[in-house]
């Protein structure tokens, strides 16, 4: 058994999480040994799993549909690529609770572009269908991919702009990739499981979504993106918890004004209030993305960082921050952390300070 096979196996455990997956690989020491433990096994090595979890751990890595589910894929013509693969996307890998893998269809996101989240309301006005329409067809224009959910509504209504300029787009579903949902969206979904860009999910095929699956799945639609852009969001929609997920991910919040006294966008004009930046005009998450403009053609400033060392980055202000509080910070492993600092070193955006610590350069 290969690793990826492996970890293929482990997600097909519906119960587990990333985070749970990950503890009891790191118990086991690999994937592969992972299997060849039982659940009270597990339970006797520390890691925390109840009878029906045990239970469900030892039914489902001896059945044979779940050892022969890369046959079932290669027909339905899905991939995956598990977390320690290189077509793995470096952004995702980032983020604090990572998944151990991605199924998809299509292909996955360009590690090259820039991306943005574009989210919202199920049920939105007729200015938000055309907001996100906006939105999503103008940053496609210029060459950011745009990452949403798939959902009715501004999901959907995003997405589309994006591909009304053919520009490649992502859906993460809260299910399995081949299980289309919302029904609704069955053309867009088609359109991208062809390739003009991808459906990507932690789920295994043939799963259904629950309702716990969406928030769950909603970290992978900011960890994907650069940016998050709000289009109408309620008081208590659960827009708001990816822009949670996002801020913890230190991703930049983009959040479009509505009318005082409209539900619809109670939800945002509350985030305005709270700093998140206010969205205008497209130029506004371009300039962040440091893009420049010219006719239909989208050009990076030679000096824009990589993600991660803005992430790095954005930990430092005045103070100098030690490798330990940047590892925590960040959630980098120390090899990647080490990697970055050394970039932003040579690049003269930081400097080292004594006792191992680092300080930001601040420039003009």
């Amino acid at each position: 058994m290969t690793e990826r096979e492996a970890y293929c196996i482990l997600q097909h455990m519906k119960s587990f999480d990333a985070g749970t997956l990950r503890k009891m690989i790191e118990v086991a020491g690999t994937p592969e040994e992972l299997l060849t433990l039982s659940g009270a096994e597990l339970f006797k090595l520390g890691v925390t799993v109840d009878f029906d979890k045990q239970a469900e751990f030892d039914r489902v890595k001896n059945e044979p549909a779940v050892h022969s589910a890369f046959h079932y894929m290669i027909e339905k013509e899905i991939g995956y690529v598990c977390c320690t693969e290189a077509a793995y996307p470096a952004k995702l890998s980032e983020i604090s609770d990572p998944p151990v893998g991605l199924f998809y269809r299509g292909i996955l996101p360009e590690e090259d572009r820039p991306s943005a989240a574009i989210i919202g309301a199920r049920r939105c006005s007729a200015y938000g269908k055309e907001m996100a329409h906006f939105f999503g067809s103008e940053l496609a224009k210029q060459g950011v991919s745009v990452i949403s959910g798939m959902a009715l509504g501004v999901d959907g209504f995003a997405m589309r702009g994006a591909r009304s300029v053919q520009a490649n787009t992502w859906g993460v579903l809260g299910g399995g990739v081949d299980v289309c949902y919302p029904m609704e969206n069955v053309g867009l979904y088609r359109d991208l499981s062809l390739g003009n860009g991808g459906i990507l999910s932690e789920r295994p095929p043939g799963y259904v979504a629950r309702n716990y699956d969406f928030p769950i799945r909603n970290r992978i639609i900011s960890g994907l993106s650069d940016v998050v852009l709000v289009i109408e969001a309620a008081e208590h929609s659960g827009s708001l918890i990816t822009v949670n997920l996002a801020l913890r991910d230190q991703r930049e919040v983009f959040v479009l004004p509505g009318r005082v006294g409209d539900r619809s966008s109670a939800g945002c004009n509350e985030l305005i209030k709270n700093g998140a930046q206010v969205l205008t005009c497209p130029e506004d998450v371009l300039q962040y993305l440091g893009l420049t403009v010219k006719g239909e053609t989208v050009h990076r400033r030679k000096n824009t960082l990589t993600t991660r060392q803005e992430v790095v980055l954005r930990q430092m202000d005045t103070d100098a921050a030690s490798v330990d509080d940047l590892l925590e910070s960040t959630g980098f492993p120390l090899g990647v952390l080490t990697e970055v600092l050394v970039q932003l070193e040579i690049l003269g955006e930081i400097r080292r300070e004594g006792l191992g610590g680092y300080r930001k350069i601040h420039k003009g």
